[in-house]
């Protein structure tokens, strides 16, 4: 007899699997754990995933187009002013920040070691790194002068992002980490415009 898949057992296998992610990464999470919680056997489990990397795969998925659009497209805009760039890079990170997202973000940033995506990280702090030496090209062009070489874009690159990552750690709700997220990009904008 053919069984039909269920929606909502499917729905409850990745709810049940981003908190697995979450808490033990790829290496460490377990099929077993998460069938368990579901109330399904692993065979069962299999019917609507595959393997463990495909479940991993369909929940990090939905992060990339976030993080294209912040580090390409956003940044690449043309804004006509510095208060109006302020709240564009606030709205960008805010997007990430609502826990349909940001729970697949610190999965895929921090659990994502033994899987096709374990280099994200690393793409991300390249994207953003090429974006740092925009900025410091237009600052070096602005005082006609090298005040500051591609090297630095790496480091202020990983500091910026870890800190953001560190404020999508937090549990704390939407309200109050947006909130967070704006005084990080403020105290960044604000503290490097004035020593700059």
């Amino acid at each position: 007899m053919v069984q039909i898949l269920k929606e909502e057992i499917r729905q409850a296998i990745i709810r049940h699997a981003k908190d697995e992610f979450l808490e033990h990464g790829f290496a460490k999470a377990s099929l077993k754990r998460i069938a368990g919680k579901v109330g399904v056997s692993v065979g069962n489990l299999y019917r609507y995933f595959d393997n463990k990397e495909k479940l991993y795969d369909h929940i990090v998925s939905c992060i990339y187009p976030y993080l294209e659009k912040l580090t390409q497209k956003r940044l690449k805009e043309p804004i006509p002013d510095e208060e109006f760039k302020l709240k564009a890079i606030v709205l960008a990170l805010n997007e990430l920040a609502p826990d349909d997202v940001r729970i697949p973000l610190l999965i895929l940033m921090d659990g994502s070691a033994g899987t096709k995506h374990e280099h994200a990280n690393l793409i991300w702090r390249e994207w953003m790194r090429d974006n740092v030496i925009g900025h410091l090209h237009v600052y070096n062009d602005l005082k006609q002068e090298v005040k500051f070489s591609d090297d630095t874009a790496g480091p202020i690159a990983v500091a910026f992002l870890e800190g953001f990552l560190e404020i999508m750690r937090q549990n704390c709700d939407d309200e109050a980490r947006a909130s967070i997220v704006q005084q990080y990009v403020l105290f960044w904008y604000t503290g490097l415009k004035s020593f700059i």
